[in-house]
């Protein structure tokens, strides 16, 4: 199915296929991922343990809480709770999205009290 691909490192966010959940990971660069909620039903898939690890690269959902650490990959939810194609588009998504280095994200932090 078709997923969206928010590589940190090269400051890209590009149409992907995925299968089931065990895909992702390569994707992600994880062995645990975790979920954060966004419009439309729709979710960011991010390594669960990203803000343990020496992370470089960071990216911002426009009205999340804060960056979220390395890759992302956006997937859709249906009622049952299964992953479906994203509703928003890619244009959209590339909007919202704002790319950060590990300075950057540590100045965002401190400007916002998180």
């Amino acid at each position: 199915m078709k997923a969206y691909l928010i590589n940190a490192e090269a400051r890209t966010i590009t149409e992907v296929i995925v299968g089931d959940y065990k895909t992702y990971y390569p994707l992600l660069g994880c062995d645990c991922f975790a979920c954060v909620g966004i419009e439309d039903e729709d979710t960011i898939y991010v390594d669960d343990n990203g803000l343990l690890k020496p992370q470089q690269n960071f990216f911002l959902y426009d009205g999340y809480a804060q960056p979220l650490a390395g890759n992302g990959l956006v997937l859709g939810t249906n009622d049952e709770g299964e992953s479906v194609e994203p509703k928003i588009t890619l244009e959209t998504l590339k909007s919202k999205i704002t790319f950060m280095n590990r300075n950057q994200a540590y100045l965002w932090a401190k400007e916002n009290d998180v």
